[in-house]
């Protein structure tokens, strides 16, 4: 029996037909089924690790926004301590700073004996302006108002505020620093918010009250709707205390102006798993695990972002399996069934094609076998129009024909030489589309990195990249960590007037006087220079040159370009030029304030009478 199976080609071609179909099929099946469960998971983690960064990022430029505004307040150079004594120049002020942040939804100050003055947007975009009745603590409206602050129409009063009380003004008075609050709501309406407050004195170290600025937690949330990846996932920040800071789920909003706490029992999934996810050594990790909740699989992902030294805001995402396994595991299902069809299905025409291609195989056999016999006479009678009855004729004229087939056969040669030059030919002209599709790619790779690494008004680096480039520079060891190496000199530019630039000529010309301000500075560096804008009007550039003399020309020539080349001249042919104030320093290998001294001298070149370089060579 077994030598018969041997000896049988059609046993064995079935034979090993199933079974290459069987150890192909069924072990790729069982992998696939049984590691798609992990790998889509480990996808997911991907994809939320993705989202996290990006949602820390955008927390990166709003906090950062805020920041900035003491920064602005302070470039402004203005006397606040007459200001604040003056209604219409206090709400001035407001205004301006307001209008130059858009980020920030409140600006305001509160004097030391209670008196405020606020202004902000509504969730309408609608200026609000929040001001007390009187010089002092007690009642305060709130007026619906224009960009500038004016306006009577009350919106809503309140018969007694103490800005005194609130825990921004509190903060504020414990250092001379911007300081962050904790989470409370407005002094009208219940919307929450976090303020950065800054104490302001006099000459004495008397204080004269406190400045803030609000971000809204409405605003936040806008910004995690826009990370959700399903549609029942839910995008949170939370505190370690366990109270929902902003959410995706409006379940989760404040109630009566106050954080809802995991604790309150209102949020089970989310009181299911903070034990979980709670601990720092925990969402510190960026980890992820799954979970289930009332019969259905779940998966959470934890990150953190640092508010400050001592408080940290966790970033959390959850999401059910179901809202990205549902048609995979419709998909799985049915590839299962269809692998089994398909093995099946194999089997039965493997086992009629062996039969089909066998049957005329032995027909000839026996033909062959009589003609070596000598029987010429001997014909083969296959009645097929496919290859085997094509072999069957063939076979038949094969004697009388030898010749007729040699010479067919070189005639087949010249055809096979003709198809492989058309081949070729086509295989390069393929080449060159693939070409042309990298060259395209490459273009586009291009126009990304121009979008995220520069401002796309002036087509300079943008912010963030000259200083995550600066730093790089700066702080990459060339020699011995403890040597104090020379790497070159930071330039602070400052366009001056710019604002009164602004409001004489317009935005579009003041995009433009941009514009032109950074092909002027770019015309007067080297290819090994850095040119980038890091604010409004401000500028930046590093240059690694060694001596104080050649950082003097680069600034000098920057000077001397704007001041021969105008900007445009008006109707009455009057050449209107724009001027710049600079402060520049050298740096060295490991410094950590550079900026700060590069700002101290830009300040200095503004309060010198503008149009002016200053350089300091000595460590501050």
């Amino acid at each position: 029996m077994l030598t018969f199976f041997t000896k049988n080609l059609g046993w064995r071609i079935q034979f090993t037909l199933s079974l290459f179909v069987f150890i192909t099929a069924v072990p790729i099946g069982l992998i696939w089924y049984t590691s798609s469960e992990q790998i889509l998971f480990k996808t997911i983690e991907k994809l939320y690790h993705h989202s996290s960064e990006v949602i820390k990022s955008q927390l990166d430029d709003f906090f950062t926004e805020a920041k900035t505004v003491y920064e602005h307040q302070s470039r402004l150079n203005i006397n606040l301590a007459e200001t604040i004594n003056d209604r219409e120049k206090l709400l001035a002020h407001i205004a301006n700073i307001l209008n130059h942040h858009h980020d920030i939804d409140y600006y305001y100050f509160a004097n030391n004996k209670g008196a405020l003055l606020s202004l902000g947007k509504n969730q309408d975009t609608q200026y609000i302006r929040l001001e007390s009745d009187q010089p002092s603590v007690g009642p305060i409206s709130s007026y619906k108002a224009d960009f500038n602050g004016n306006g009577e129409h009350i919106l809503n009063q309140k018969a007694f505020f103490d800005p005194r009380a609130r825990d921004w003004y509190q903060r504020a008075l414990e250092k001379n620093q911007p300081v962050w609050s904790n989470i409370y709501p407005g002094a009208i309406e219940n919307i929450l918010g976090i303020s950065l407050s800054k104490v302001l004195k006099d000459t004495d170290g008397n204080v004269l009250g406190v400045w803030g600025l609000d971000l809204t937690l409405n605003s936040v949330t806008q910004q995690l709707k826009k990370s959700k990846l399903s549609p029942n996932s839910t995008v949170l920040l939370m505190n370690t205390r366990g109270e929902i800071i902003a959410s995706t789920n409006d379940k989760h909003a404040p109630k009566d102006g106050q954080l809802l706490n995991v604790a309150s029992g209102q949020t089970p999934l989310l009181q299911t798993i903070w034990p979980t996810v709670s601990p720092a050594e925990y969402y510190k990790n960026n980890s992820a695990y799954q979970f289930r909740y009332e019969g259905e699989q779940w998966v959470c992902f934890t990150s953190y972002y640092p508010l400050s030294d001592s408080r940290d805001i966790l970033v959390l995402f959850i999401t059910p399996i179901s809202d990205f396994t549902s048609e995979f595991i419709e998909a799985k299902h049915f590839a299962i069934i269809i692998t089994v069809l398909l093995i099946g299905i194999a089997i039965y025409y493997g086992s009629y094609g062996t039969k089909y291609i066998l049957t005329p195989i032995i027909r000839l056999t026996h033909s062959a076998e009589a003609i070596s016999q000598g029987k010429w006479n001997q014909q083969i009678h296959l009645e097929r129009q496919d290859e085997l009855g094509q072999l069957a004729r063939s076979f038949n004229k094969m004697i009388e024909h030898l010749k007729s087939y040699i010479d067919q056969l070189n005639t087949h040669q010249d055809e096979t030489a003709r198809l492989n030059a058309l081949l070729e030919k086509q295989n390069q002209k393929l080449e060159e589309r693939v070409q042309a599709r990298t060259r395209s790619l490459t273009e586009a790779n291009q126009k990304l990195q121009q979008l995220a690494y520069y401002d796309p008004l002036t087509n300079v680096a943008n912010r963030r990249y000259f200083w995550d480039e600066f730093e790089r520079q700066l702080h990459q060891p060339t020699g011995p960590a403890e040597s104090p190496l020379h790497r070159g000199w930071l330039f602070i530019l400052d366009i001056d007037n710019f604002k009164q630039f602004n409001d004489q000529y317009g935005h579009v010309v003041g995009d433009d006087a941009l514009k032109y301000f950074s092909h002027v500075c770019t015309s007067c560096l080297s290819d090994q220079d850095m040119i980038g804008r890091i604010g409004g009007e401000e500028f930046a550039i590093w240059s690694n040159v060694i001596h104080q003399a050649e950082a003097q020309a680069i600034a000098d020539a920057i000077l001397s370009a704007l001041s021969l080349q105008p900007l445009f001249e008006t109707e009455h042919n009057e050449a209107i030029t724009i001027s710049a104030s600079i402060g520049v320093i050298p740096c060295q290998y490991g410094d950590k304030n550079c900026y700060a001294r590069a700002d101290k001298q830009l300040y200095k070149a503004k309060a010198s009478g503008k149009n002016q370089v200053c350089i300091n060579t000595h460590r501050c």
